[in-house]
């Protein structure tokens, strides 16, 4: 074939095999260093972390962390440290040439729900344990939500701190029906969809029910015209 007697040709030809050897040569070379090198040898974690303890994230970072710095899984890394009870955020970077950064934030709980959940101030129920919390415990009906009951414990601290008292329990479990108690061991029946509204007219009422008995523990607005209280 005249083409195998081209001089020019042919060492074209070999030229051409000469690059193609040398980027298969350095694509084996980059697939081994990026596979092989630059080991993930150090891990940094931030964050003001109160309830995450150095156990937990521990474990994440001794057996969830897995491949070098270029193979490592961010997102895999990133969603093993969000399974960690408390943990609500979570941003993962890597620092040429081995380092990785966890920066972490917690809930922050705003009440219970029941005996077994949390409320967070964006609204989401999480599971977590943390027996010291004396936040106030919402006790719910499946189809009443969260944000709503934690919404109606802000207006109703609102009105117990007037009388220097706070919300202990909020039941909400009953259709129509309200029971609150009270971190003085008062409890407070209330009917009806306006909670506020008649809270608010017991709070016109407060120091006239307390002058004639300063022992209440209970009172009860469940009355068309009136009310209930007793010691």
């Amino acid at each position: 074939m005249e083409w195998m007697n081209n001089p020019k040709l042919n060492n074209r030809l070999a030229n051409i095999i000469h690059l193609f050897s040398v980027l298969i040569l350095v694509y084996c070379l980059g697939i081994y260093i990026v596979n092989n090198c630059f080991p993930v040898n150090k891990i940094i974690i931030e964050g003001k972390l109160e309830h995450v303890t150095p156990l937990q994230l521990s474990y994440v970072a001794h057996n969830k962390l897995h491949g070098t710095f270029f193979t490592l899984d961010i997102q895999g890394l990133k969603n093993e440290f969000e399974k960690l009870p408390w943990v609500n955020h979570v941003e993962v970077q890597r620092y040429f040439p081995h380092t990785v950064m966890v920066s972490l934030q917690e809930y922050h709980a705003v009440a219970r729900i029941g005996d077994e959940n949390f409320l967070a101030d964006n609204g989401k129920i999480f599971d977590g344990a943390d027996d010291s919390n004396s936040l106030p415990i919402l006790y719910l009906e499946d189809s009443y939500q969260a944000t709503q009951a934690f919404n109606l414990t802000k207006q109703l601290d609102l009105i117990l701190q007037r009388h220097q008292d706070k919300l202990d329990k909020l039941w909400l479990t009953i259709p129509s029906i309200t029971k609150i108690s009270t971190q003085k061991g008062l409890t407070i029946t209330l009917c009806g969809k306006n909670v506020i509204s008649n809270m608010e007219r017991l709070d016109v009422y407060w120091s006239r029910l307390y002058h004639l008995n300063p022992n209440i523990k209970n009172i009860n607005l469940c009355y068309k015209d009136g009310l209930a209280f007793g010691t």
